[in-house]
């Protein structure tokens, strides 16, 4: 029977470039001796670089520069003659106020002569005054406190104030010093009494 299937596929010439697979080529195989001959260049260039370390550099010329010794220089010793040394006498200050004081006169015939007062002969009296009060017994109720406390030179004086009204007026001393004075007044500060002194003349 016809089939024109099979006479196509006899005709068909097979496709250029076709080929058979080759084989893939043999592996070279290294020699035995260069197994040997690389180590070999490696230890004698190890070999070559530790003696060269062990060569050591030549020293470098030294120079030698001659030096003439200088000359010598004898000294001679002569004789110097001894110059006597004058010390200068320090100059004196000189004053001269002294003496024009001695040939001035100063005339004190203007002038009074100092007395001095003596101790004990003043014509006074020294006075404190602690307080003063409208109400007498107020001025009796302090008047009694300083007392007590040890002040026994307290008195109390009435005065007419400018209004005329009178006024009562704690009093201390008479004191003959103002040492004493002071002391009595001293007490009154600690006290918190603010006293403040006078003088009257004596009688």
């Amino acid at each position: 029977m016809f089939n024109p299937i099979q006479i196509a596929t006899k005709r068909r010439s097979p496709s250029k470039g076709a080929t058979r697979r080759s084989s893939p080529p043999p592996k070279r195989k290294t020699p035995w001796w260069l197994w040997l001959l690389v180590p070999a260049i490696l230890v004698a260039f190890i070999y070559g670089l530790t003696q060269l370390n062990q060569v050591k550099p030549k020293p470098a010329p030294v120079k030698v520069i001659k030096v003439e010794p200088a000359p010598v220089v004898t000294k001679t010793k002569t004789k110097t003659e001894a110059v006597p040394i004058v010390e200068a006498e320090p100059k004196k200050d000189t004053f001269e106020f002294y003496q024009i004081l001695q040939d001035s006169e100063v005339d004190t015939s203007h002038v009074d002569a100092y007395q001095s007062t003596p101790r004990g002969e003043q014509d006074f009296y020294y006075m404190l005054q602690a307080a003063s009060f409208r109400n007498s017994d107020d001025a009796d109720r302090l008047r009694a406190k300083l007392i007590i406390s040890g002040l026994v030179e307290t008195s109390i004086r009435k005065t007419i104030g400018k209004d005329e009204q009178p006024w009562y007026r704690i009093v201390l001393g008479p004191y003959q010093s103002r040492s004493k004075m002071n002391r009595t007044k001293d007490k009154l500060v600690s006290m918190q009494i603010s006293p403040y002194s006078y003088k009257i003349p004596k009688e």
